[in-house]
């Protein structure tokens, strides 16, 4: 889970166009009592950073581990394929962790992320690798040469697309580079993780920098933010939306990828509606599959 208190004024229940909402007055309310607590918790001299560009300073040493476990998942994946040197594509790729072990593993990867400090990181790890590229770009409006065979969106990249729109077209995007039968592979977190998470602060220590990260739910308007801030008084806020089956498989479907694993725990823990983690699996459908053949 990842921001706090949202900042973007929502519009006030039970005036105008609103006035239906009037019942949400009170949980609207007391979203506004934190939003105030959390500005005025912030001095003056604070300032806000775009996400990630210090979160990539010390993200390996507090998130670093987590994409790795994608490895076997994907080797089986591509073995159940026949593929040795796939072409793979990485949304979000991040400080480029799973690119390049991937990459160590004979295959083509290609990881773009909107932040030019992770892949500022990423690049670094690459160094020496002529199987790895890396570009800043995001990952509803990305353009790539070629298909592929794999696109991985890991580590609740997804989440960051608050709007269904956005979601539609990256769907469609992963859809159009994937050569037929291709694989998304992807996680999501859903409103029971973020449910769990609400209200809460964690200190870690990371490289040596003490942190403070602070999470918020808001089930009304399904925005998840949590603010991590710094000893130097900079802060970065980073808001996603949750993401179950329920909503992302009939869109999926409507993208031409079809569901063929879900985990609650990468390739391990079955998949319920009540799970935290969504880990899923799709295949680009073919147009046979679309349209069958009279027999």
């Amino acid at each position: 889970w990842v921001a706090t208190y949202p900042l973007n004024p929502f519009p006030y229940p039970g005036k105008g166009r609103n006035k239906k909402r009037g019942a949400e007055a009170p949980l609207y309310n007391l979203f506004l009592v934190r939003r105030l607590h959390f500005r005025l918790s912030l001095s003056h001299t604070n300032i806000m950073s775009q996400p990630y560009s210090r979160l990539s300073q010390v993200y390996d040493a507090g998130w670093g581990d987590f994409s790795i476990q994608y490895i076997d998942w994907i080797k089986a994946l591509l073995q159940e394929r026949h593929l040795t040197q796939a072409r793979i594509l990485d949304l979000a790729c991040g400080t480029g962790i799973l690119a390049v072990a991937l990459a160590k593993c004979g295959h083509i990867v290609h990881g773009i992320d909107t932040s030019p400090e992770m892949i500022s990181q990423a690049r670094s790890k690459a160094v020496g690798l002529g199987n790895a590229s890396f570009a800043v770009q995001d990952m509803v409006r990305f353009s790539v040469t070629g298909q592929f065979d794999l696109v991985a969106c890991t580590f609740d990249s997804i989440n960051y697309l608050r709007r269904l729109t956005d979601l539609r077209r990256m769907l469609s995007r992963v859809a159009a580079v994937l050569g037929d039968g291709g694989l998304f592979i992807f996680d999501s977190n859903t409103e029971k993780l973020y449910q769990s998470h609400s209200d809460e602060t964690r200190t870690p220590v990371l490289n040596g920098q003490s942190l403070i990260q602070r999470c918020v739910y808001d089930p009304a308007h399904k925005l998840a933010t949590t603010t991590f801030s710094f000893p130097d008084g900079t802060y970065e806020i980073h808001r996603q939306r949750p993401y179950g089956l329920d909503e992302l498989q009939p869109r999926l479907m409507r993208a031409g990828l079809r569901v063929i694993q879900q985990f609650s725990w990468f390739d391990i823990l079955p998949y319920t509606p009540e799970t935290a983690k969504l880990f899923c699996a799709a295949e680009k459908i073919t147009p046979r599959q679309k349209c069958p053949a009279n027999e």
